[in-house]
């Protein structure tokens, strides 16, 4: 493997981070020489061996920095570095999916200190209140000396493309909820935390039950659709009422027709099937597992049905059981269960009024 290298004078421009990454837009400084004037500044016409400027190929970048985003790791406990989730991508989940349904990415070398000029940015950005208040406090590792350069999913705003992004979560129950469950996982943990933001007087989260989007069931599909058009993206919330039930009813047949979903609800079946309580955490099918529990699911939407909708899985580093998340992975099943969250048998005092709609499978 040739090791892209990202040219020394390249500037960063924020675009977005999570919990884990922070992702930016770069620009690559000119790639071919000065043809304004000589080389080495000397040349009289003398030398019958000079080459002029104008006569060496211009230099071009490697096409694989075009249409791509540069992702830098966090320094969390637990993070790997770039090079091992690159490796991982391309050795172990690359196979599980079709090229056409993967986020692309390639490893990149860094220039030197570009992390430590980025670092002071997020300082800045944090002193003026550029950055969430939940992602302030931790910054991009400075002991990794790869990025990763990913496929930018961007719509084309000019071209009517909008773009839908949402983590589809748990599409199978967790292998060690009861059998009694009126809950998924997905829903169990959100209704916990919704307790949670209720006893604190604080707004609770509306989420949506990655159930409902496999049922193959175009009321549970339209239902979670609904949520997620309305909660994870800007872009639809400024269409009108008829536009936001045309764009609703495609996604719904999408979701219905493609395969996409369905293959990672058949590998979070596969690779766990004892559950977290009882399998080995450092297993690698149960490490991918949980990475695909946590994947984001991109749909680029074309403005009109003739073009196809580019549905894309991306966020898939790997997930690592050190420093203290197999502890963490276990301990909150434990507190689901012991809890009643699975079953709706929870004590919540400040339980919210109103009919609950359970999960079906």
């Amino acid at each position: 493997m040739v090791l892209l290298e990202l040219p020394i004078s390249t500037s960063l421009e924020f675009l977005d981070e999570g919990g884990a990454n922070v992702v930016y837009r770069y620009s690559l400084p000119p790639p071919s020489p000065n043809i304004s004037a000589d080389l080495d500044g000397d040349d009289d016409g003398s030398d019958p061996n000079h080459i002029s400027p104008t006569d060496i190929p211009a230099i071009h970048y490697d096409p694989v920095f075009e249409g791509r985003l540069l992702r830098l790791g966090k320094a969390l406990p637990s993070r790997v570095s770039n090079e091992q989730s690159y490796r991982y991508f391309r050795d172990v989940l690359s196979i599980k999916f079709s090229p056409e349904h993967l986020v692309a990415q390639d490893l990149v070398k860094l220039p030197v200190n570009i992390v430590r000029k980025y670092n002071m940015q997020l300082r800045v950005d944090e002193e003026h209140g550029r950055r969430l208040k939940k992602r302030c406090g931790l910054y991009l590792a400075n002991d990794d000396p790869h990025g990763i350069l990913m496929m930018d999913m961007t719509p084309n705003a000019e071209k009517g493309e909008i773009l839908i992004e949402f983590k589809p979560k748990w599409l199978v129950q967790s292998p060690s909820a009861p059998i009694s469950s009126r809950r998924c996982r997905t829903c169990a943990l959100q209704a916990q935390r919704n307790a949670d933001h209720r006893a604190k007087k604080e707004k609770e989260e509306k989420s949506f039950c990655p159930l409902d989007l496999v049922s193959n069931d175009r009321t549970r599909v339209a239902r979670a659709m609904n949520i997620i058009m309305i909660s994870c993206n800007n872009q639809t919330q400024a269409m009108s009422p008829l536009r936001l039930k045309k764009l609703q009813r495609r996604l719904v047949t999408y979701f219905i027709q493609n395969p996409l979903l369905g293959r990672l609800q058949q590998l979070q079946q596969y690779l766990d099937k004892d559950g977290v309580l009882r399998t080995d955490l450092k297993s690698m099918d149960f490490l991918t597992a949980m990475t695909i529990r946590d994947c984001t699911l991109y749909l680029k939407i074309p403005p009109t049905d003739a073009s196809p909708i580019d549905a894309r899985i991306g966020d898939l580093d790997l997930k690592s059981p050190a420093e203290g998340k197999a502890e963490y992975w276990r301990s909150l099943e434990r507190s689901l269960i012991d809890g009643g969250w699975y079953t709706g048998t929870e004590n919540d005092t400040y339980q919210k009024q109103g009919d609950t709609v359970w999960c079906t499978d």
